[in-house]
């Protein structure tokens, strides 16, 4: 309990310490000082700053795999699932700014895969559709493309737009089209 503890304070730090400072300015020993740890705490959990920011991101991931709910609309469901970036805005900008590229793309194809996989399913069960297995994959990886590929915009050009807003619109422009899309699906031929 006391590990988890002092796991929870350590990255709750880190992320305000993010709020205020650049990723690259952050030391493991600014951390620890306000933490009040010592280095060999933080190493103990620790073997960097890099392996606490994909434990942090790991959470972060659980948490929208645990949290779907099937009453929500991809478009709430997407919302939901970025709670953390909109919550952390500095934070989240400073860190992925910092990170590897692949690191932050992995982290919202991810977000996106998790809300458009279950959604997808949900639909066929929850409205008896009976899309073909390839066809369900297809739509998935449409959608979470290009829902990645906006939400990567929204970051680099500074979160400065609502996601709320963007995603919403999004939801109106294409409404109906992943029902569409898989009951199309019924009626073709395997390939």
């Amino acid at each position: 309990m006391a590990k988890q503890y002092t796991k929870n304070l350590i990255k709750r730090e880190f992320l305000k310490l993010l709020e205020e400072k650049s990723f690259s300015s952050i030391t493991i020993s600014m951390l620890s000082e306000r933490c009040e740890i010592n280095r060999n705490t933080f190493y103990y959990h620790y073997e960097d700053i890099y392996t606490l920011v994909k434990e942090i991101l790991s959470d972060e991931l659980e948490k929208v795999d645990e949290e779907f709910n099937e009453t929500f609309s991809w478009e709430k469901s997407l919302i939901h699932a970025s709670s953390f970036l909109m919550e952390n805005k500095k934070a989240a900008q400073n860190l992925f700014k910092s990170i590897e590229k692949s690191d932050r793309d992995n982290y919202l194809y991810q977000v996106c895969e998790s809300v458009m996989e279950k959604y997808v399913e949900n639909e066929c069960k929850s409205k008896n559709i009976s899309a073909k297995k390839r066809d369900k994959r297809l739509v998935t990886d449409f959608y979470r493309a290009a829902l990645v590929g906006l939400l990567d915009n929204w970051i680099q050009d500074g979160m400065k737009e609502s996601p709320e807003d963007m995603i919403y619109r999004i939801g109106k422009l294409f409404d109906g089209n992943i029902e569409r899309s898989l009951r199309i699906s019924e009626d073709l031929d395997e390939v």
